[in-house]
């Protein structure tokens, strides 16, 4: 019998009606469960922390490889065997590196749970990592490789976090290179998946059909392998970040650049000041001072962009375009004088509440169905937003007033400190 995901949505009323419970099961692993009996569906959201910026100097990829075969067969299925249970028994599995963490999710049809949970149990604690199966998923993060390499949109973006982050471990490519893969071996692997999987790492957010006694046996199941090692630290702050501009040259019609800025951890308590003047600046679409100044009115670029990246410790704000060769200086220059007329004079009561209203409206969106609630309810453990977020988050945005906000980015905002990096041919016409 094949199952075939259905998406099915709902609203919650507001987002502070979200009524979430802290669980703890009989082996210690503490997770937030929203239960939601009107959609048949179970969803789990999952991290470890931990990722790719962990990794030994001479085997950069080594997490990205480790999670790209946790789906690739188990001890007791090979690949196809698994792939075809996954599929016949209404099942999602992801397993995905990033540079501070391994995250995960997996949705199961609730009248399969039992074996869905079981194939979940099979994938987190005993990957197969047969050599055939690692030399194919090598080969083909190759050749992923190689086409990063030939879209000057990711080459740009890859070439930014190199040279931006200096010498601290984000600066590496998740993915690694043919190079480094090829020093990773099968026992490497299974020395990370060992090290990685610790229950002191692992936050874990649940949505859908399932009592909580029944979940509870069910997440004691799959997690309660994991071992007990102390808690990995997040990653250091950023002590150093370049500045200036760098160029990468490539024969291209057009050059893309990529920016960035110093920016603050999600914790941080400047973090929604920091948003709602980055979503005027470059972060509200069209609506936006860059989108406004530079696309429409001058016609440099088809797009420009600009969002805040925060992790546990620290934070940056990243941005981009692409304009013709003869462009980028005079695009570059735009951009360093919008960030300068922002930090001068701030911006304006109007930007403020249009700000205001898309922060405190686009966030229902995170609660239309049970993935988009368990992974929330995973975000916001990562992070320790604390267990009122969901009631204070709306007066968190609603009190910043117009003085503050402008004090905040008068403070925050620097041209100096901007970087661009710069992938193709800039000044040729």
């Amino acid at each position: 019998m094949k199952f075939v995901f259905l998406i099915l949505i709902f609203f919650f009323k507001t987002p502070d009606a979200l009524e979430y419970k802290q669980l703890e099961t009989r082996k210690g692993i503490k997770f937030w469960f929203v239960e939601e009996s009107s959609i048949p569906i179970i969803s789990v959201s999952f991290s470890f922390r931990g990722g790719s910026s962990l990794e030994p100097p001479n085997k950069h990829g080594l997490m990205n490889l480790m999670s790209s075969l946790m789906d690739e067969g188990t001890s007791k299925y090979n690949a196809s065997e698994f792939k075809n249970m996954v599929k016949n028994n209404g099942v999602k599995l992801n397993f995905s590196t990033q540079k501070d963490q391994l995250t995960g999710s997996f949705q199961v049809i609730s009248t399969q749970k039992q074996k869905g949970f079981e194939l979940f149990y099979e994938a987190l604690n005993h990957p197969r990592f047969d050599k055939d199966d690692i030399n194919k998923i090598k080969n083909q993060i190759v050749a992923s490789i190689k086409i990063d390499q030939s879209n000057i949109s990711t080459l740009a973006s890859d070439k930014f976090n190199e040279n931006f982050f200096l010498e601290h471990n984000f600066s590496k490519n998740v993915k690694g290179s043919k190079q480094s893969l090829q020093n990773i071996t099968r026992d490497d692997l299974l020395r990370v998946h060992k090290k990685i999987l610790q229950k002191r790492n692992l936050v874990i957010g649940v949505s859908g059909k399932i009592s909580e006694r029944e979940i509870k046996k069910l997440i004691d199941f799959v997690f309660g392998e994991t071992g007990d090692d102390p808690k990995i630290k997040g990653p250091n702050p950023f002590s150093v970040l370049m500045k200036g501009t760098k160029v990468h040259k490539m024969q291209t019609p057009q050059t893309s650049v990529v920016f960035g800025h110093p920016g603050v951890s999600r914790k941080d308590e400047v973090f929604f000041a920091l948003r709602i003047a980055n979503y005027v600046l470059g972060g509200g679409g069209f609506q936006s001072r860059l989108y406004k100044n530079i696309r429409e009115k001058k016609g440099l670029v088809y797009s420009v962009y600009s969002y805040l990246l925060s992790y546990e410790n620290d934070g940056v704000i990243v941005g981009g375009f692409q304009t013709r060769n003869k462009s980028v200086n005079e695009t570059i220059n735009r951009v360093r004088n919008e960030w300068n007329k922002i930090q001068k004079n701030g911006i304006s009561k109007q930007e403020l509440e249009d700000a205001k209203a898309y922060f405190n409206g686009s966030f229902i969106r995170n609660f239309t169905s049970t993935i988009s609630i368990a992974n929330l309810l995973q975000i916001v453990q990562y992070y320790d937003l604390g267990e009122n977020y969901f009631r204070i988050r709306s007066k968190i945005i609603n009190n910043l007033s117009l003085k503050e906000v402008n004090s905040i980015i008068a403070e925050f905002f620097k041209t100096d400190q901007l970087f661009f990096m710069i992938v193709g041919e800039p000044g040729k016409k």
